[in-house]
């Protein structure tokens, strides 16, 4: 006779508790540590449902394979085996209703943590104490776009506007004043593309640069440096559940004299126009913003 054994390998039992309500989930009931542990017992528990039916699945194949080597089975094993794969199929089919119910628990589950989250976060927003972590992220995105425009843009705008070009110096604040231009326009035309969902490339930016009249004969490598660096900030600004902005649409002769840093590194002069817009962290205080590239117009008094 066949020790078939089924009675030691039912379905695993899981308790079906009912979830918070959606109001009671962003009310602050529950914490987002709570719904971190009910997710990584979901998992758990799903796996270990999925693991039973592999040990079921198993178990046939091996009382099939003995079956099918004693070809002298009497009537009664014959019996047997056909009781066992009707129990086999009914466990297999309420672990498939237990797998269904665990994953529906799973994905509310998902639902009401990202939803706890944004409320979190515009909670933190409306007192102005954001999560640290989002501070940081963009601690670290204000750095590369700073790095992005004094240094990057800086040494691009050389290469657009070079020494020898002398008609720059036709303009007012001479080449100063031109290869800070260069900068400005670099600037909105990159960002403006890759705000817009259509980054720009390099090809395309070294196109518009030459139609304005700028040197581009070898700035490829530089440029395609620059293309990059904006497309990947903007992707990583996105990405921080905190919003954050770039200040395109700002009044610089208005600007007081501690909301700007002047693009040109002189200590004299006044707001002429912006170079690259301030970094602005929602909810964050004016004072921490990356305050904004401007070219001080040179000779002129404070």
């Amino acid at each position: 006779m066949y020790d078939y054994g089924w009675n030691d390998h039912e379905a695993p039992k899981e308790p079906h508790p009912a979830a918070p309500s959606m109001r009671a989930a962003t009310s602050g009931q529950y914490s987002q540590d709570w719904w971190l542990g009910q997710l990584q017992d979901l998992q758990q528990r799903l796996g270990a449902v999925e693991s039973w039916q592999h040990a079921v699945d198993a178990r046939a194949e091996q009382q099939a394979a003995k079956a099918r080597r004693s070809g002298g089975s009497t009537q009664s094993d014959l019996t047997r085996l056909r009781e066992t794969v009707v129990r086999v199929s009914d466990g297999v089919t309420a672990m498939t209703h237990r797998v269904d119910h665990l994953e529906a628990r799973l994905r509310q589950a998902e639902v009401l943590l990202d939803r706890l989250r944004s409320a979190g976060v515009r909670d933190a927003i409306a007192t102005g104490e954001a999560p640290s972590d989002m501070h940081r992220r963009h601690s670290q995105i204000k750095e590369r776009y700073q790095r992005l425009v004094d240094q990057d843009l800086r040494n691009l705008a050389r290469e657009l506007c070079p020494a020898d070009a002398r008609q720059w110096d036709q303009i007012p604040g001479g080449m100063p004043a031109a290869r800070a231009r260069a900068v400005s326009e670099t600037v909105h035309m990159l960002f403006t593309a890759a705000q817009q969902g259509a980054p720009a490339t390099t090809e395309g930016m070294q196109s518009a640069l030459a139609h304005r009249g700028y040197a581009t004969e070898g700035i490829d490598p530089r440029l395609r440096k620059a293309v990059d660096g904006v497309n990947g900030i903007v992707r990583d600004m996105a990405a921080v559940e905190l919003p954050a902005s770039l200040l395109f649409d700002v009044d610089v002769t208005a600007l007081a004299e501690d909301e700007y840093q002047a693009y040109n590194r002189q200590d004299t002069g006044v707001p002429g126009f912006l170079v690259a817009p301030a970094y602005a962290v929602q909810g964050e205080a004016p004072e921490n913003h990356l305050k904004a590239f401007v070219f001080l117009a040179p000779g002129e008094a404070p």
